[in-house]
């Protein structure tokens, strides 16, 4: 497994269109391994191909995972496992090929973060309740459901596919005031040679995870 990289606005990359598979080759599976490692050491609930550079309609997304420091003696619990110098345990991930919301249901508001977006959070509308069919990684036709934070996860990352940031949901005049704020923080960064620092955690705390 490899840790790619992740694209940030304004890399021109987050607002083209994902092409879909065809077909689903064996060599998915490393694209998918790499993308999870990439999600967990971010770490982040969620990734589209997009965010690492790639054009294709695939995105990987668990929303029950736990992240804590490590103990102060260094000890692994039984399974957990250590990523990004923390304790990972209840992996649940999900893989989802070539996605289309079929039903969506009421209303949630969310704030939401984004690993494209570094250091902004803002709230967002989406549907509570979706229904997604999808292709898993033996390229076999599934359906899911999901709710809340997780049914919001999936509709962050399938906008992503679609060349969508979170931010183009804020409304126009807050959306350009944002994008303008980003690309002089960007321009900065790039000038000083800095990659978007590490958010800071507590020690002692559970992990904020972004999506």
């Amino acid at each position: 497994m490899a840790r790619l990289k992740i694209q940030t606005f304004p890399d021109v990359v987050l607002s083209q269109v994902a092409q879909p598979f065809e077909r689903v080759e064996k060599d998915v599976r490393r694209l998918v391994d790499d993308m999870l490692e990439t999600m967990y050491n971010a770490p982040g609930v969620g990734l589209a191909a997009n965010q690492v550079g790639i054009l294709k309609r695939i995105l990987v997304v668990d929303t029950g995972f736990e992240m804590e420091d490590l103990p102060e003696d260094g000890s692994v619990p039984e399974g957990a496992e250590v990523v990004a110098g923390a304790l990972i345990s209840n992996k649940k991930p999900i893989v989802v090929i070539n996605p289309e919301i079929v039903l969506k249901e009421a209303k949630i508001v969310f704030s939401e973060g984004c690993l494209s977006v570094p250091g902004f959070n803002a709230e967002v509308t989406r549907s509570d309740k979706i229904k997604i069919r999808y292709l898993d990684v033996d390229g076999v036709a599934r359906e899911l459901r999901a709710e809340g934070f997780q049914a919001v996860a999936f509709q962050h990352e399938i906008d992503h596919l679609d060349g969508k940031l979170f931010i183009d949901r804020l409304n126009p005049l807050k959306k350009k005031m944002v994008k303008r704020r980003l690309l002089e923080e960007r321009k900065e960064r790039d000038e000083r040679g800095d990659d978007f620092p590490e958010p800071r955690q507590p020690r002692g705390s559970r992990r904020s995870k972004g999506l």
